[in-house]
């Protein structure tokens, strides 16, 4: 499937025109606020002219009744602009969000082992949050900039030469903040990634929490997480060091310009080519014209942090940085549950001098059940994860029902092949929804005549909410053998062809291992199962058994003729024998 390249605020405009309806209700209200805005300042010079050099007190206070109207409709609209702009946070932010999430369940697993779970969370919480910040920013800028413009025409239109001495001064501010603006850019992505990093080990930490306790080692893991937050510490400190540092010369500056428009201020008062009221007006909107460049140089910024914002999320869609997913578009009607393997070399990272799979070759036949065993590291959940599509083999062939898994479709392979893992992960949902995750239409009689087949159905009536308890946190109120026969439920939802259990007993104490070995046992003949098991007493009953090392397949069998003919399989099945004692 090729995917298009996205990327920065272009995206981002794409998902604002979706809902053009509130992007254009939100500008408009924000341009009324502008004109309102400045009809204020204009009234209230009227006012002041009008008590000041007239001594029409009856008109100053017309002009007051309207800047107190002016001031309510300034209100109405804030309210209203305020259901505008969430209407279009919220919305664009869901479909963002989903879109992200949804092509980052494309990504290959060799990215996700490189970059952690903990980049994409980021990238889909916080950095979205602080791209609807600074795109209500930007946008209120925009309108305020254009309200100061207004303010530039009319100095011009009391006095020319103080109108040519603000905009001198908004040149110079506009320079200064050209440099802060590259300074900005120039070390900001190196902040957040840093930044970026640290959230990763912390969410890292917390999901580990249960093995930092174990292992006591939460002294030492701290201390590795220090040394990221230092770096992060030092990029932060020496950008908003330069930063603050280009502010206040910026702010000195400013200072300096508004000394010499109060000493041309002055001197033309003294040669009465300047009135009182006059200078009271320019003095007055000098402040809205020195503001011009900081809006300015607040826009600028504003843009430059919701660029990087938005790369950095939508850098998660592009194929170019983070490779997807491939499939191709044939199905099979009728699908056996065959698999073949054909000298298939396999390394992650693309590393060829450390071949995990080298060479190997099996046939799985349609509603077997196989076994793969071997000492750990030779290979065997490789095998599962190129089954299962997760990986890609560096070459070789792999064959379903004899048609390659390059040809296959996505919703060939997903709805065909299903894998319960040691530690299977359970959403924190209720039962039901857990299994409308799989299954969307699956009634509750379904869900109870799964439970009964995986002997947890008794365990699943006990609680007291019965399918709406809600399982907890990775399955927390659930023992391991209850989790692992309702992770099997589960799988069983779908109608699969190839069920695969990879070391689905190696951590369940002997009556739940038994429970789930007759639980595999019954599914024989319905459907091919393949089971990787480290426990040999576990998959005796498997109609062929693959020994494998170093990556290759070595001998085959079912247990009693390996037991017989291969030392090598009767000294891993003896040892295993040894363990669970």
């Amino acid at each position: 499937m090729k995917t298009k390249k996205v990327s920065g605020l272009g995206s981002l405009i794409q998902f604002y025109k979706k809902h053009w309806v509130f992007f254009v209700g939100y500008v408009l209200l924000l341009v009324v606020k502008s004109v309102l805005g400045f009809l204020s300042a204009m009234y209230v010079a009227n006012m002041i002219a009008c008590i000041m050099d007239e001594g029409n007190f009856d008109r100053a206070f017309i002009y007051a009744g309207i800047c107190l109207g002016i001031a309510v409709l300034n209100s109405l609209c804030s309210i209203l602009n305020t259901y505008f702009f969430k209407q279009l946070e919220n919305r664009t932010k869901i479909d963002i969000q989903q879109m992200v999430l949804k092509r980052s369940l494309d990504i290959q697993m060799k990215n996700y082992d490189s970059m952690g779970s903990g980049i994409i969370v980021t990238r889909l919480t916080s950095d979205i949050n602080s791209l609807s910040t600074e795109f209500k920013s930007f946008t209120t800028r925009v309108i305020d900039l254009l309200q100061k413009a207004a303010y530039v025409v009319y100095i011009f239109f009391l006095n020319y030469w103080l109108g040519l001495v603000l905009v001198g001064t908004i040149l110079l501010t506009i320079l200064m903040s050209r440099i802060r603006l590259h300074y900005f850019n120039k070390y900001k992505p190196g902040v957040r990634k840093a930044a970026e990093k640290v959230n990763s080990k912390i969410i890292e930490v917390v999901r580990g929490v249960k093995d930092v306790k174990t292992l006591n080692c939460a002294d030492t893991t701290l201390e590795l997480m220090k040394q990221d937050q230092k770096v992060y510490s030092k990029r932060d400190n020496f950008e908003w060091y330069l930063g603050v540092t280009l502010s206040n010369l910026t702010s000195v500056m400013k200072h300096l310009c508004n000394f010499a428009f109060i000493a041309l201020c002055i001197y033309f008062l003294r040669m009465e080519s300047l009135t009182p009221l006059i200078f009271y007006t320019c003095f007055l909107y000098k402040d809205h014209m020195l503001d011009f460049a900081q809006i300015l140089e607040d826009l600028q910024m504003n843009l430059g942090t919701a660029n990087i914002f938005a790369e950095r999320i939508f850098k998660l869609t592009d194929p170019t940085v983070y490779s997807v997913d491939v499939f191709g578009d044939k199905n099979i009607e009728n699908y056996s549950g065959s698999v073949l393997f054909i000298d298939v070399c396999f390394s992650y990272g693309g590393n060829e001098d450390k071949l995990v799979l080298n060479n190997a070759s099996f046939e799985i036949k349609p509603r077997q059940t196989v076994a793969f065993v071997g000492e750990s590291g030779c290979g065997k959940t490789t095998i599962i994860n190129l089954i299962a599509h997760l990986y890609y083999k560096n070459s070789g062939e792999i064959l379903f029902d004899g048609v390659p898994i390059e040809e296959l479709s996505r919703d060939f392979v997903k709805d065909n092949i299903a894998v319960v893992n040691q530690f299977p992960y359970i959403f924190n949902l209720s039962i039901r929804e857990n299994f409308k995750l799989i299954k969307a239409d699956i009634t509750d009689e379904e869900i109870y005549d799964l439970c009964e087949k995986t002997k947890i159905l008794e365990h699943v009536k006990s609680l007291p909410m019965g399918l709406d308890s809600v399982i907890g946190e990775n399955g927390c109120q659930f023992s391991g053998g209850q989790k692992q026969k309702l992770c099997i439920a589960r799988a069983l939802a779908r109608d699969v062809k190839i069920l695969i259990f990879d070391e689905a007993t190696s951590a369940l104490d002997n009556a739940n291992q038994m429970d789930i070995m007759k639980v595999i046992e019954d599914l024989k003949s319905t459907m091919t199962v393949i089971l990787i098991a480290h426990r040999l007493s576990t998959i005796t009953y498997a109609d062929c058994i693959y020994l494998m090392k170093e990556g290759k397949v070595v001998a085959q069998g079912n247990h009693a003729e390996l037991l017989k003919s291969n030392s090598f399989y009767k000294q891993l099945y003896n040892n295993s024998k040894k363990e669970k004692k």
